[in-house]
């Protein structure tokens, strides 16, 4: 079981890595180059193969300008992750907009919380 539940984990690290680096404009060739590794470790990073050390977590975030949170959202599953994924969703956005999708989600919130 828990072999299963660590595959899970870098496959969904792995595609969060691949989401940033496709994001950031990069191709795997350029982001290997920018970790000084061959083109088939971030492949097989990506692919869930191998999955990234801590440190080597830091070097991708600074690399592709994001946190490190940033690659492990969907894995952890916790309160504050999604908050996380949540605050990297409303950046870009006005303070209008940003005002409306908070509102939004307090709907959402209050709504499933009586389906309780």
């Amino acid at each position: 079981m828990k072999d299963d539940f660590d595959k899970k984990i870098a496959m969904d690290v792995g595609a969060c890595i691949r989401a940033r680096r496709l994001d950031a404009g990069m191709s795997q060739d350029q982001l290997a180059e920018r970790l000084e590794v061959g083109p088939e470790a971030v492949s097989r990073m990506e692919r869930g193969v191998v999955m990234p050390t801590i440190p080597r977590l830091v070097e991708l975030a600074n690399v592709l300008n994001c946190p490190v949170e940033a690659f492990i959202p969907t894995a952890s599953g916790s309160t504050q992750s999604g908050a996380n994924e949540i605050a990297q969703l409303l950046q870009p956005l006005d303070k209008n907009n940003m005002k409306f999708v908070v509102e939004i989600v307090q709907k959402l919130t209050s709504h499933l919380k009586r389906e309780h």
